[in-house]
């Protein structure tokens, strides 16, 4: 498995640090992806499982504290990136759905796993106020259009080659996802992969779907 620099140097002080990973790697893109399971969203924010000790997907339930992340509560970082199709997607148009932003490579085994069953979640919710936005890293563009022809992925991909806004959300390695209320906020920062399709992960979706934005102060 590919590791970043910085996991073996980040005891140093600062200005070492950023000497060291120039020195030893001339670049400081991501490169690292998760090998773990998939998980249930109820093991992976952390909700609770229903009666008899069992997540709401059937799966048993083995929820850990998570620490939380610096985003979570916080307004999602916007920006704009292009997508596949040449069109620029800017994430503030999406104000007032509720967006699953997931942030992958081609090159990550368990994005890879995670993707039809997100493509399944995208279907479930197509014309709702709902909306499935990826990021992928990758450097080239031709990559990502295989990828997404040979795994039948309906849903936006944008691209972010120079890894600029994955920058700007803190990402450690792929994959990663943001779920981002209808106000823009970030309500959970999920890292690794889930299991998106699971009925109780739907279920409580289509609670957060149908709870309107929160009204805001007009200046």
């Amino acid at each position: 498995m590919n590791t970043m620099a910085e996991d073996k140097v980040r005891w140093l002080p600062f200005g070492a640090l950023v000497v060291a990973m120039i020195i030893a790697t001339g670049f400081w893109k991501i490169n690292k992806n998760r090998e773990e399971p998939l998980r249930p969203l109820e093991e992976v924010t952390g909700q609770a499982p229903a009666a008899g000790g069992q997540a709401a997907s059937g799966a048993p339930s083995k929820i850990q504290p998570a620490q939380q992340s610096k985003l979570e509560g916080k307004m999602a970082p916007d920006f704009t990136l292009p997508s596949l199709d040449g069109k620029k997607l800017k994430l503030s148009d999406y104000r007032g759905k509720i967006v699953f932003l997931n942030m992958w490579a081609t090159w990550c085994p368990p994005c890879r796993e995670e993707m039809p069953s997100m493509q399944k979640l995208h279907e479930h919710f197509k014309g709702k106020d709902f909306v499935m936005l990826t990021v992928s890293i990758d450097e080239k563009k031709e990559d990502v259009t295989k990828f997404v022809k040979e795994l039948g992925l309906t849903f936006p991909v944008v691209l972010d080659p120079e890894q600029k806004v994955t920058a700007q959300y803190g990402l450690t390695g792929v994959p990663e996802t943001f779920l981002i209320d209808k106000n823009g906020i970030v309500m959970h920062h999920i890292i690794g992969p889930g299991e998106w399709s699971g009925e109780g992960l739907v279920n409580a979706f289509d609670g957060l779907v149908a709870k309107p934005a929160k009204a805001t102060a007009k200046k």
